[in-house]
């Protein structure tokens, strides 16, 4: 008896054990850091960028010779920022919940033994119990918690796919800012270098006695303003650049190619408005995971509310007495609901999910709302861009006319400066409001939860004067 026991009871240790998870170290050297910083494989990239599965976002075939559009360096964003890839992990910690989930408690056996020691032992034998314990309980709220963790993964998932939606965005606005001022700064070169060349100009006539010195400190005066003007957006351009290579897991110093990408139809957005704000909850990431958060707290509630039936055990016993009588039987524990009904749980359970409930409409409620915000602004700076893009023609030609009067002498430098000065600065105002269209419009996709192609802006260079 004692061996066919010591059999089983190893058996079912070594099934235990075969079931067991294992260490494995995961160390955080020196060596795991310069791996971490290290430029992310472009080649490993562009194969994942045609494979890439998310809700909004597309496959694309990307050439690295050639440069990334933003829509490109969005993809890209996605695949290699280094705090998504931290974000992900949740998803682990979401399946590792279902699993739990999905587990029942694990039976509790027990096995003893009594050996008569002393008095009368003639005739006894030695006597032995086992037994077999289960709590019932769990049954009651097993395919609850399942559907309350699959719920909750289905939300991380939906809140990892949203965070991943914001950090493309974020790399496209980058880009598109990049890809502006690298139209803006040829202008602002060009107006410094005019202004230092009518400075020179009217330092030379001012030795001669030909200008007053406040004139010639007035031209000088204008040189320094276009001189800071281009120092600040030469600034500006590398603090993008920067900003873009910490989104797509560059180091600082690395130069990301960058072109325009193809020329989307104009006011596609604006066509747009009447279906923008409606269907919000359907579309947008973090409303979904919202819900889906919500019912999961719901089943939550159900399992509490569940829960309050009181805790059942039974127990299967077959055990031997010292006289060699062996009985077979079997025990049922009951909890007693006297004094914890789980009240506590179900207020807790009931709160969260009230709370969620009144998150959720507050979140769509600021959706709707910052979807016409945007898309109010989005109409008020396409009207001024066209304004701007009337304009332009006018003064170049102006600033044109008085270049060709110059070289006939019916004109002055100041006059011709100060029709260059006009025109590259709406040139620069012009771009800035291409730019701000685009910022706008990609604050449309994130607030409406739809990719809308239309809502950049054309990347079309602002003429220069030749």
């Amino acid at each position: 008896m004692k061996v066919r026991t010591a059999v089983g009871a190893a058996i079912v240790l070594l099934a235990a054990w075969e079931g067991c998870a294992t260490y494995h170290p995961l160390p955080l050297d020196p060596k795991a850091e310069k791996q971490a910083l290290a430029p992310p494989d472009m080649r490993a990239v562009t194969l994942e960028a045609q494979a890439i599965h998310h809700p909004l976002l597309k496959p694309v075939q990307l050439d690295p010779a050639r440069g990334f559009t933003p829509e490109e360096v969005a993809v890209v964003a996605v695949l290699t920022n280094p705090q998504l890839k931290a974000f992900r992990d949740q998803r682990a910690l979401a399946g590792a919940q279902v699993i739990q989930a999905g587990l029942l408690p694990n039976p509790v056996a027990s096995f003893g033994q009594d050996k008569p020691a002393g008095g009368n032992t003639q005739g006894t034998v030695t006597a032995y119990t086992t037994q077999l314990g289960f709590d019932l309980t769990s049954l009651l709220t097993y395919s609850l918690r399942k559907e309350a963790a699959r719920a909750q993964a289905r939300a991380v998932d939906l809140d990892v796919a949203w965070q991943e939606w914001q950090v493309a965005q974020a790399a496209r606005m980058a880009a598109l800012h990049v890809l502006a001022l690298g139209e803006e700064l040829p202008l602002a070169r060009q107006a410094e270098n005019d202004a230092r060349q009518t400075m020179d100009a009217m330092d030379r006539a001012a030795r001669t006695g030909a200008v007053s010195g406040a004139e010639e400190a007035a031209w000088r005066s204008a040189w320094l303003q276009a001189h800071d003007r281009l120092l600040l957006l030469e600034q500006e351009q590398a603090r993008e650049r920067q900003g873009l290579n910490q989104l797509i897991g560059m180091p600082p110093e690395a130069a990301f190619p960058l072109r325009a990408g193809p020329v989307p139809p104009e006011e596609q957005a604006i066509a747009e408005e009447g279906s923008l704000a409606d269907g919000l909850g359907e579309r947008r990431l973090d409303l979904l995971a919202l819900r889906k958060g919500y019912e999961s707290e719901d089943k939550q509630l159900r399992i509490a509310i569940r829960s309050q039936f009181p805790n059942i055990g039974i127990d299967l016993s077959h055990a031997r007495d010292t006289s060699n009588i062996v009985t077979n039987g079997y025990g049922v524990a009951l909890a007693l609901p006297l004094f914890d009904r789980n009240q506590g749980r179900i207020a807790f359970e009931e709160a969260t999910r009230h709370q969620l409930y009144d998150e959720y409409m507050a979140r769509l409620f600021a959706a709707r709302a910052e979807v016409a915000q945007i898309l109010s602004d989005l109409k008020a700076v396409q009207a001024r861009r066209r304004a701007s893009q009337e304009t332009l023609p006018s003064l170049k030609t102006s600033a044109e006319g008085f270049e060709r009067a110059l070289a006939l002498g019916a004109a002055d430098l100041p006059s011709l400066q100060q029709a260059r000065e006009a025109y590259l600065a709406q040139a620069m105002a012009e771009v800035r409001l291409r730019a701000e269209e685009a910022d706008l419009g990609v604050a449309l996709e994130i607030a409406s939860g739809r990719y809308l192609p239309g809502d950049a802006p054309k990347q079309q260079p602002a003429e220069e004067l030749k």
